[in-house]
């Protein structure tokens, strides 16, 4: 098993992507978006999850991000954003926006 990443809404709206998927995180005006692509997809989206932080965070947010997903075990569930529970990688996450998966892409 690989490295999962989870996202959890509040709403009865979560995702757990690999990842290895993990194609960038943008940060910029006090949110952070993290895109994933399918694998062989030659750079087709396949998912997008927005998080909303603290205001002036975003930069640091991405830094946050990126060491918690290198860090730690392969065969782990890394929570970066999880709503219904309060759990978050960073205390700069106020909130897990929208997910947005596309699962036709990774089979067309």
């Amino acid at each position: 098993m690989e490295k999962l990443l989870y996202f959890n809404t509040g709403t009865e709206d979560s995702l757990a992507v690999p990842a290895s998927n993990l194609y960038m995180i943008d940060g910029a005006n006090d949110a952070v978006v993290l895109y994933f692509t399918p694998k062989g997809a030659n750079g087709s989206l396949l998912s997008s999850v927005s998080l909303t932080c603290a205001d002036g965070a975003s930069d640091a947010l991405v830094l946050a991000i990126a060491q918690a997903i290198a860090g730690g075990r392969q065969d782990e569930v890394v929570v970066i954003a999880d709503d219904a529970n309060s759990v978050y990688v960073d205390s700069a996450i106020t909130a897990v926006g929208t997910i947005t998966a596309d699962a036709t892409v990774a089979f067309s």
